[in-house]
């Protein structure tokens, strides 16, 4: 076979396949200018999240101790005792041990289930008077969480 012929057949092919590529590129019908894609709507919409409190306990109870050995250094022993008594005692039934602060000042403690945004509000008002009424509780406040999406990059 001829190269000069070899060589039009590759540029027709290769004209025809950009012409396909084009027309299929083109003919996806993008999202009108004023309305947001499904996908941008989910993306922009927030997720249900854990409402985060922080706490400080009093007294001789497990908690209290158990906060006293975390801030001795006994990290592992106190969260592990703190997670029993969250379990056994049902004034805390739906919270659930997230960490301690620096020299274990207070215990981050959050629901066990993400909150829908719509809801964070009243469920952190509701176990913010519950927290504060109980005996044991020195002080208990809203622990301002920034979620992944929030955090600035680097």
């Amino acid at each position: 076979m001829n190269v000069t012929l070899h060589r039009w057949l590759g540029a027709g092919v290769s004209a025809a396949m950009i012409a396909v590529a084009l027309s299929v590129g083109f003919g996806a019908r993008a999202p009108a200018r004023g309305q947001p894609s499904l996908q941008q709507a989910q993306a922009q919409a927030p997720a249900a999240e854990p409402v985060a409190f922080l706490v400080r306990f009093r007294g001789d109870g497990p908690i209290a101790r158990s906060q006293r050995a975390a801030a001795q250094g006994r990290i592992a022993p106190a969260q592990r005792e703190i997670e029993a008594q969250l379990q056994r005692q049902s004034a805390f039934a739906g919270l659930c041990f997230d960490r301690f602060t620096v020299g274990a000042a207070e215990i981050v403690l959050r629901t066990c289930a993400p909150v829908a945004a719509q809801d964070r509000a009243s469920a952190q008002q509701s176990w913010l008077q519950r927290l504060q009424a109980m005996r044991a509780v020195d002080y208990a406040d809203a622990n301002a969480t920034v979620s992944q999406q929030q955090r600035a990059p680097g």
